[in-house]
């Protein structure tokens, strides 16, 4: 295992019981694809932790807010969309332990918010595989309560969800995409 990995693992607070889980999260389509060992990218775990995410999401904010399902329905969606889970990424410096392709690390990739928002949800799988979902929730959870009380300070906003309220309530309107 890469040093790099060693060190996100004591940065996380999550000792993987199978660390494969986790070079996998680490690593991006571009560097699987130049066929380095073999390695699988971390698109499959990013699936699955797109899922782990929301469901975490949704318990947590059932379990800590009042309000009508339309309000948690949109403060779920600021909570896990690509900036937020981007700026989670930051805050843990995960660019920095990506196994990026040449090409990528060329154009920046490590900050690019889609690479990093991906690999956090793949870190979110690798969690979820190895340990289950307290240890994930454990990860999770001070993200959410951060982004959460943000998006309250600033009355979020989630402007798609927005224009098809004002489309379902003026049924002469109609929305092409």
């Amino acid at each position: 295992m890469r040093q790099e990995t060693m060190r996100f693992m004591e940065k996380i607070g999550y000792r993987f019981r199978n660390p494969a889980l986790l070079e996998n999260a680490l690593t991006h389509s571009s560097y699987a694809n130049e066929g380095h060992h073999g390695m699988e990218s971390n698109e499959r775990l990013e699936f699955l932790g797109d899922s782990v995410l929301g469901f975490v999401t949704a318990g947590y904010l059932f379990e800590k807010e009042t309000g009508p399902e339309g309000m948690l329905t949109k403060l779920r969606a600021a909570l896990v969309c690509e900036k937020a889970l981007c700026s989670y990424a930051q805050l843990l410096g995960l660019g920095a332990y990506l196994l990026l392709g040449k090409g990528e690390q060329r154009s920046g990739g490590a900050e690019r918010p889609s690479i990093l928002a991906d690999a956090f949800e793949a870190v979110i799988a690798a969690i979820y595989l190895d340990g289950g979902l307290e240890p994930v929730r454990a990860f999770i959870l001070p993200y959410l309560e951060q982004e959460a009380s943000n998006q309250r300070r600033r009355h979020f906003k989630d402007y798609k969800t927005t224009l098809q309220e004002i489309i379902q309530h003026n049924p002469e309107e109609r929305l092409d995409y």
